[in-house]
């Protein structure tokens, strides 16, 4: 048997586990990796370069990824559209570089794509809002269009990501509807938290129809029936209601994994984003 100090001292520890299991949620239990936003180790792959801007919105240098198609000379005539990519959260510039260039790359050979220039941005954990938002419109995309022989138009500018940065692709888009023709989405949403209802972008839907339909927008949003196949449900009826074309893709047996949606839908992916381009040429 126990004696009466053993109980009070488990019935003490057992008050101290329950109020800290009350009072601190699951989240602050792990300490957030402070954001490097210079990574220029980027892997091996033809065609592939780091850079450094110097972010004067963000106070400090921000690395970025750029990828250029086989053949690509800064002396020749032409002038190529460019694809923006956005990784998702706890990545950085370099994380998904190599692999979706290299999507973009059979793209290319396959002849779903055009000759493309590849742009991975490092967007730190801010959902691609605030200040790396202004960073992406105000300095990288003027930056790129006056260093690279561009074709710089919405027409010819389309922007996908993965995770944090699906649903930023898709918020970039339609708040700043004269900058990109399409919005590829992987394992996004409308709302990671909060109400999807209260979401702006439902609203800049509305006020920028006008524009996304002239530009010839459109948006795929891909989601495994395991990664919150209802993610962008308010938002494909909204586009309905304003005759945004888009489609809504429910991959079977996927959960919130890039390596999975490469496999199962790259193919649909490139092609959506290369037909986009191909048709506004």
């Amino acid at each position: 048997m126990r004696s009466l100090s053993q109980h009070v001292l488990m019935s003490v520890l057992f008050c101290l586990v329950s109020m800290s299991v009350l009072t601190v949620p699951a989240f602050a239990q792990r300490t957030r990796k402070p954001i490097t936003w210079v990574n220029s180790d980027i892997p091996n792959f033809p065609g592939l370069e780091h850079k450094v801007l110097k972010s004067e919105t963000l106070g400090h240098e921000v690395g970025y990824v750029v990828w250029t198609p086989p053949g690509f000379s800064v002396d020749a005539d032409t002038r190529y559209p460019v694809v923006y990519f956005l990784h998702g959260a706890g990545g950085n510039e370099r994380s998904d570089a190599a692999g979706f260039a290299s999507l973009i790359a059979k793209g290319i050979r396959d002849k779903t794509m055009p000759p493309a220039i590849c742009v991975c941005p490092n967007g730190g954990m801010s959902g691609y809002r605030g200040e790396v938002e202004s960073m992406i419109v105000d300095e990288l995309i003027p930056l790129i269009d006056s260093t690279y022989p561009t074709r710089a138009d919405a027409e010819s500018r389309v922007i996908a990501g993965f995770s944090m940065g699906g649903a930023g692709s898709v918020r970039l888009s339609l708040l700043h509807p004269d900058l990109f023709c399409a919005a590829g989405c992987w394992g996004g949403a409308l709302a990671f938290r909060g109400e999807p209802e209260k979401s702006p972008l439902l609203p800049a839907v509305k006020e920028n129809a006008d524009t996304l339909r002239k530009n010839g927008y459109a948006a795929l949003l891909i989601n495994g029936d395991g990664d919150r196949p209802d993610a962008f449900a308010l938002l494909a009826e909204t586009f309905r209601s304003h005759d945004i074309p888009h489609q809504v893709v429910i991959v079977e047996n996927t959960k919130h994994n890039l390596g999975d949606y490469h496999k199962k839908t790259a193919d649909q992916m490139i092609s959506f984003l290369g037909k986009q381009l191909l048709r506004n040429r």
